[in-house]
């Protein structure tokens, strides 16, 4: 006798394998990211990125003088505009052209150190000397100079840059010295910083000391030169030569050395690059008015 619950175990059998078959027709989540989709020209469109629009050389003659500060001028380098701006009065980095970003190094004349009132002389005091360095820029900036370049560069990898009108305007005001290395100096700068000694004006109102210092470097800085140790240059005040002299000194921070007879000596206080523009010691800071 046919038992009448294998009919009933038949058609649940197939109503479940129904039920399942229906159950997993749709894709899960995975099962959809999985599955490459046609691109069309829209979607490829909004997945292409926007390229970036190519940096564009800022245009001679466009900076804002007043947003950008007082230092910012041109000058010409072998007839070409080029945008710059003066740190000092003897030098200045360039902010377009070929040599965009590279910092200048001017020959033939040297201005006082402007990082901090370091030098003193005759009747002046540390702090004046650095007002008249602090605001030689200005007279760097205040035009547009022929200069030119070979494009050699100084120790200290600045572009050595010959502007001679910048030159003979900065010692006619006495903002600059006559400052020769290793070639013969300017007979031209030479005069005009022999009148400007005369005058009185800038830097010698109170005083012509026989050389100024104008750099110092301790014997802690692990400087060589040749074989015979750290120097300090000084640059005669009435021939614009000039020399190192070698020594093995070891300065503190904010020492102050002077050279020369009493009565015509100049001084410079020693601060070691490292602290010149950071972390200034106490002898950099402006004094509290």
């Amino acid at each position: 006798m046919r038992s009448p619950i294998l009919p009933l175990i038949l058609v649940s059998a197939l109503a479940g394998a129904g039920l399942a078959c229906a159950t997993a027709a749709p894709k899960s989540d995975a099962a959809e990211a999985s599955t490459p989709s046609v691109p069309t020209a829209e979607s490829a469109e909004e997945a292409t990125p926007t390229p970036k629009p190519e940096k564009t050389p800022r245009p001679a003659g466009t900076y804002d003088g007043k947003k950008n500060g007082p230092g910012w001028s041109f000058v010409l380098l072998g007839g070409e505009r080029m945008t710059v701006r003066w740190s000092d009065g003897d030098s200045f980095k360039f902010k377009d052209g070929p040599y965009e970003g590279a910092g200048v190094r001017m020959t033939g004349y040297n201005t006082l150190e402007s990082y901090g009132p370091v030098h003193r002389w005759g009747k002046w005091t540390a702090q004046e000397l650095y007002d008249i360095a602090s605001t030689s820029k200005n007279l760097g900036a205040s035009q547009e100079w022929e200069c030119t370049t070979t494009g050699e560069r100084d120790g200290y990898n600045r572009v050595l840059v010959s502007c001679p009108k910048a030159a003979l305007h900065l010692v006619q005001e006495g903002h600059a010295h006559v400052f020769g290395i290793d070639d013969p100096v300017s007979g031209e700068l030479l005069a005009a910083q022999k009148q400007a000694q005369k005058k009185k004006v800038g830097m010698w109102a109170k005083g012509v000391p026989a050389s100024i210092i104008t750099s110092l470097h301790s014997v802690e800085e692990g400087w060589d030169d040749g074989g015979e140790g750290p120097y300090n240059r000084v640059a005669d005040a009435r021939t614009g030569q000039s020399e190192k002299l070698h020594h093995k000194e070891a300065y503190g921070v904010c020492q102050e050395v002077c050279v020369g007879p009493k009565e015509t000596q100049s001084c410079m206080t020693y601060v070691p690059f490292s602290n010149r523009y950071r972390n200034k010691p106490d002898c950099l800071k402006a004094p509290k008015k």
